[in-house]
């Protein structure tokens, strides 16, 4: 009988909107759902090198009333269908619906889960048994990667944006890392 496979403990946490897909401001239609170039490459390069793939995403529409909970689970439900018809795994996509100024009391809140603090990630991880230390937060924005950070993790910031500072400028952070895109990150995972 052959052993069976281990499964693996790295992981790659995506942030959703800009990193992932095209940032729709508040997107909810999977009809607007549009991958950035470059994303379906990069995931199947970061599934060959054996990471597992998570998605971590802020979804304050949810607190501000623009839509239900349950509207962005359908999403992601899709969302999740259509990379699986694309042969890309994501093993979970977690969502924060919180924010402190939003306007539906249950999730009016200052909470653990909305990056750049670490809740989803911390979560995902102890849900999925995932080694911290031998794992990457991946976002287009300065909160995703201080999200990384605070959990205890490397961080890549997707900085497409030439105008945005730099990582250095924004602190030195040694492990954060600047990308122009999420293949570029997952070029770079190669070579270790």
């Amino acid at each position: 009988m052959p052993a069976k496979k281990e499964t693996s403990r790295k992981a790659v946490f995506l942030d959703r909107d800009g990193t992932l897909n095209k940032n729709t401001h508040y997107l909810i239609d999977f009809g607007d759902f549009e991958l950035l170039p470059g994303v379906e490459q990069a995931l199947r390069l970061l599934q060959d090198l054996d990471y597992r793939l998570f998605v971590v995403s802020n979804q304050s529409g949810v607190a501000r009333g623009y839509f239900p909970f349950e509207a962005v689970e359908a999403l992601h439900r899709k969302i999740e269908a259509h990379m699986a018809t694309l042969g890309i795994r994501l093993e979970e996509m977690a969502f924060c619906p919180h924010h402190p100024q939003g306007s539906v009391a249950a999730y009016t809140m200052d909470c653990d889960c909305r990056k750049p603090k670490p809740g989803m990630l911390r979560y995902l991880a102890t849900k999925y048994d995932v080694d911290i230390s031998r794992s990457i937060m991946v976002g287009d924005s300065m909160s995703d990667a201080m999200a990384g950070l605070n959990a205890g993790m490397a961080s890549a910031w997707i900085k497409s944006d030439p105008g945005a500072p730099r990582a250095g400028q924004v602190d030195n952070l040694p492990n954060l890392k600047e990308f122009v895109s999420l293949l570029d990150f997952a070029e770079s995972l190669r070579d270790f």
